[in-house]
């Protein structure tokens, strides 16, 4: 029985991805935006564009790190505040 149920929604997703794959086309147009656009520059361009493209990510992924922590913080105040109030009735 699970059989069954696995295999069909296994063919869903298949007819569905085959359909979103034919009809936007990502691969083809990203692999078309880059011959376009970044193939053309010269190499040190490239080298300069990486180490920038890096640089933001790592400073986005520690100012989002950083932000969960105070939200982690906030959060755990709030159920220790919860908790001794019902410990107290």
């Amino acid at each position: 029985m699970w059989d069954v149920v696995r295999g069909f929604f296994e063919s869903l997703y298949g007819k569905f991805n085959g359909f979103l794959a034919d009809t936007l086309d990502l691969d083809g147009k990203l692999l078309g935006l880059y011959d376009q656009f970044v193939s053309p520059l010269p190499e040190l361009i490239k080298i300069v564009g990486v180490v920038f493209v890096g640089i933001v990510i790592v400073l986005g992924t520690i100012s989002f790190v950083k932000k969960m922590l105070k939200l982690f913080i906030v959060l755990a105040v709030i159920l220790a505040i919860v908790l001794l109030i019902t410990q107290l009735r």
